[in-house]
């Protein structure tokens, strides 16, 4: 038997398969499988250049982290400060014109109270009186004065001031305060003695104090 060569087998096919249809397909076969890639050959790594020689790593490098910026203090709180109430303000406003008002209804009062006949008087009465009518008007060897007794003595001013000018060596025989005048218990005159001015301050004193009359004109006569 006679062997038939096989490009005459081959082409003899490709024949029927282009009559039949199926030489498309086998086209597009063939044109799939040339356009496919090939897969890509694995690359071998290589050595990074800082490699020493000998394959040994140099260690790495540290890394500076750079700083950020410094944080702010934060701000210290300043003293507290502790508001003063509104009453209080109006308060501290209030006290100079009140300081004021008291010095002048009381400070002029209190200097005058100094300077007062009554005041006057009684250093005076301690003086020159007291060692016979008694230190608080009770009487001795002059006739009592307190407990109002120096008023229905004297109940007017103009008498009282003329007894302690003259004495009471115009009374002699004369009963006073309950007390008879005679020569040697007379009261004597201290015109000479007083001034004018220190014997009606003596007078206001005993007529105020020991008598209870009211500190005015009707016992304290006017001095200059």
């Amino acid at each position: 038997m006679t062997e038939i060569p096989e490009h005459l087998l081959r082409r003899s096919k490709e024949r029927r398969a282009a009559l039949s249809g199926e030489g498309s397909a086998t086209e597009e076969a063939a044109a799939v499988t040339a356009e496919t890639p090939r897969a890509a050959s694995p690359v071998r790594a290589s050595a990074p250049p800082d490699t020493a020689a000998g394959g040994a790593t140099p260690p790495s490098r540290p890394r500076t982290v750079a700083a950020g910026p410094e944080a702010a203090p934060a701000p210290r709180p300043g003293p507290t400060r502790v508001k003063t109430p509104m009453w209080a303000m109006g308060m501290l406003l209030i006290l100079p014109l009140w300081a004021v008002v008291y010095m002048g209804a009381f400070g002029s009062r209190a200097k005058a109270a100094t300077n007062s006949p009554v005041v006057v008087g009684a250093g005076y009465y301690n003086g020159n009186c007291a060692a016979c009518h008694g230190a608080n008007g009770e009487g001795g060897v002059g006739p009592q004065l307190n407990n109002g007794a120096v008023l229905k003595q004297w109940p007017k001013l103009v008498n009282h001031l003329a007894w302690v000018h003259t004495g009471g060596s115009t009374h002699i025989g004369q009963t006073i305060g309950g007390v008879v005048v005679t020569a040697s218990n007379a009261m004597p005159a201290f015109a000479g003695t007083l001034t004018d001015a220190q014997i009606a301050d003596v007078v206001c004193y005993e007529r105020v104090n020991f008598g209870g009359g009211p500190a005015d004109s009707t016992n304290c006569p006017a001095t200059s």
